[in-house]
C-alpha cells in the first residue's frame, strides 16, 4: 500500500470537484441520510477525514464480523467540500488543525468556496 507523501499533499485540494456533495448546486445525488451522515462523523469525530470521491481508490475490505472497513491507496486527498464544511462550521480536524500548525494548509484555504458549499 502507497502511502500519501506529506500533509500538504492530502490537503492541497482547495475546489470542489464539479458533482461534489458538499456543493449547494450540482452535487451528486447520494442515498438518503447518507450526506447528513458522513456530515454527523465529521463533527463527531475530529480524527475522521472525509477523502475526495475522485480520489478514493482504495479497496473495501470485508473484516471478520461481516462489516466493511476501507483500505486506503495513500491517493486520497481531503474533500474541499468537507473541508470548507468544516471550517464553515469552525471544525476543523485533528489533520487540519496539524497541516495549519506546520504550514501546510492555512485556515483561509477554502474561504473562497465557502458560498458554494452546503451549511
Amino acid at each position: 500500500m502507497k502511502q500519501v507523501q506529506s500533509i500538504r499533499d492530502y490537503f492541497k485540494l482547495k475546489k470542489p470537484c464539479a458533482n461534489c456533495p458538499f456543493l449547494l448546486k450540482g452535487a451528486i445525488e447520494l442515498r438518503e441520510g447518507r450526506l447528513q451522515g458522513i456530515i454527523d462523523d465529521l463533527l463527531s469525530n475530529d480524527h475522521h477525514p472525509f477523502p475526495c470521491h475522485k480520489t478514493a481508490t482504495g479497496e473495501e475490505l470485508e473484516t471478520e464480523d461481516g462489516d466493511y472497513t476501507y483500505a486506503p491507496s495513500g491517493e486520497e486527498r481531503m474533500c474541499a467540500g468537507a473541508s470548507a464544511l468544516l471550517m464553515k462550521r469552525g471544525a476543523p480536524t485533528v489533520g487540519m488543525r496539524m497541516a495549519f500548525h506546520f504550514g501546510d494548509a492555512s485556515p483561509d484555504d477554502w474561504d473562497d468556496i465557502k458560498p458554494l458549499i452546503i451549511d
